[in-house]
């Protein structure tokens, strides 16, 4: 790359940082706590760190996936170490196949769990006291508003009845026309749908987020125990 081309890009780059900014004073302070505080879970902390990577410079559609994919993962995870929890292991037989009796311990809950659809994972974490039936049924609600509508593409889901008032423009004799006017729901108008999901992803994305955040914490700690913030 020569000079001029560094430069070029340098700007490019620039300009791209700037045109974030709004959304950084918009979302950074809300996400702010969840950013800086780790959950001691390698499995799920590099989620979270994207994620609010995502909302801060407000990609907020794929901050709505990326958690649809955090609590996929949350539940999972926690089903499988629960159910591998009742599986005993001595330790003399430990010794030497540390790696092997590891994957032994939770293999049965993998097979179980492993490809396991949301709908069952929330129900099963409920049953087995990982979540709260207040929680299950906002999670389920969450199953259809954000992992069904985003990760399926489902326009009923995402924009429900919402209407918005539009007005159709003609070309007559080389000059635009006013057509007709009226408000139809989002979910039948192609045209528009993009921005809207893009301007309602805005203000889900952060909500969504930390309520799954708040609720890997409590998971975390009921797996785990306390996280050691010194860490």
């Amino acid at each position: 790359m020569d000079e001029q081309q560094k430069k070029k890009y340098t700007a490019e780059v620039d300009e791209i940082i700037k045109s974030r900014f709004e959304f950084i004073d918009r979302h950074y302070l809300s996400i702010r706590e969840a950013y800086h505080k780790h959950y001691d879970w390698p499995e799920l902390d590099p989620l979270r760190h994207e994620i609010c990577i995502c909302i801060m410079f407000g990609l907020c559609q794929a901050a709505i996936t990326l958690t649809n994919h955090l609590l996929e993962s949350l539940l999972k995870y926690a089903l499988i170490i629960t159910h591998g929890k009742n599986k005993k292991q001595i330790e003399d037989e430990i010794k030497g196949r540390i790696i092997t009796s590891f994957i032994e311990k939770y293999e049965e809950g993998i097979l179980i769990y492993g490809d396991a659809n949301l709908d069952k994972t929330i129900n099963r974490a409920c049953t087995v006291g990982l979540i709260t039936k207040d929680q299950k049924k906002m999670l389920h609600q969450f199953r259809d508003r954000f992992r069904n509508a985003y990760s399926h593409s489902d326009k009923k889901k995402t924009f429900g009845k919402s209407s918005m008032p539009v007005s159709g423009i003609r070309l007559e004799n080389d000059k635009f026309v006013e057509d007709e006017k009226g408000e139809p729901e989002i979910a039948k108008l192609l045209i528009g749908q993009g921005l809207v999901q893009a301007m309602m992803a805005q203000n889900d994305a952060p909500e969504y987020f930390l309520y799954i955040d708040k609720l890997a914490r409590e998971i975390r700690e009921k797996l785990f125990g306390p996280v050691d913030d010194n860490i």
